[in-house]
């Protein structure tokens, strides 16, 4: 045993030296003579996050923690082999399941400081910075000598006890609360369109519209245009003469016209009724439309 110990010592002193190569190397032919050495294991792991290779350090921390305590690292190493799984894992950028493997050291060992400060890192990197800074306040409270806070001292305690409780309350919220607390509020009938909504808008006035085959077809109606001869001349002297007694301009109409009629369906297939200016309108909706002449 005494000769494994002194053979893991010199790796590390190869590491602390800057020989990481030499040190990785080192651990990898150890391994292979003590391939159930589970402190040549975890010294290699730490050889290759120092070499900055994550990668290859993940699965050999992975294997460790998985050992049963008889094969696996004494328990005093423990708190290391959760410390530096979790920094490995923040360092590949796996914040939840780094955040998780810190939290569940801490349950075993709540007094462990490096994993409480690694807790505190996880936590501002997965965005919960108000845990962050209460679990950073604790462990300050924790780490400087009473007589160095005087009389502020029960103040800050009693400050982060009350933000504590407030952020565990805000937790209690059921998820559809806290969605509903967190929507954004709808935004005002009279509220200016912004580009986004101007270019949506107009992206959805250029799409084409669809008709559907079945729907109703409109009402069908006749429009039958009639050339009809214009009023007598004796008529026309009687207007040119009221004209000149009202001082009414005389319109410019030409020689011909066109008689109008729209025609509903009930009488459709029926020829428009001819008739002199003294008669009424064929129809209800027939008018007449002078022709200038050519």
């Amino acid at each position: 045993m005494a000769v494994i110990t002194e053979l893991i010592d010199a790796g590390l002193q190869m590491k602390r030296q800057g020989n990481l190569r030499g040190a990785i190397e080192h651990f990898r032919q150890l391994q292979a003579t003590y391939p159930g050495n589970a402190r040549i294991r975890f010294e290699l792991a730490g050889a290759w996050r120092a070499f900055d290779v994550p990668e290859q350090a993940l699965p050999l921390y992975r294997e460790l923690l998985a050992l049963p305590k008889s094969q696996g690292l004494p328990p005093k190493d423990m708190p290391r082999l959760y410390t530096h799984l979790g920094v490995t894992l923040l360092e590949m950028g796996e914040i939840d399941e780094a955040r998780a493997t810190i939290e569940a050291g801490l349950r075993l060992h709540p007094s462990y400081r490096p994993l409480r400060a690694w807790r505190i890192l996880s936590l501002s990197r997965s965005g919960a910075r108000d845990l962050a800074l209460l679990d950073a306040l604790e462990l300050m409270l924790e780490s400087l000598a009473p007589s160095r806070w005087d009389i502020f001292e029960g103040d800050i305690v009693a400050a982060v006890r009350q933000m504590r409780d407030e952020l565990s309350a805000d937790e209690s919220l059921t998820p559809a609360t806290r969605e509903d607390a967190s929507a954004p509020a709808a935004a005002a009938p009279d509220a200016p369109k912004t580009a986004a909504d101007t270019s949506a808008i107009s992206e959805r006035e250029t799409q084409p519209i669809e008709v559907a085959d079945e729907a109703d077809a409109p009402a069908e109606v006749d429009v039958a245009v009639t050339v009809v001869k214009p009023a007598a001349e004796s008529r026309k002297r009687a207007r040119r003469v009221s004209r000149k007694q009202t001082k009414e301009p005389a319109p410019q109409l030409g020689k011909r016209a066109v008689r109008i009629d729209i025609v509903d369906e009930s009488t459709a297939g029926k020829a428009p009724r001819q008739s002199s200016d003294d008669d009424p309108p064929a129809q209800a909706a027939s008018f007449k439309i002078p022709i200038d002449p050519d």
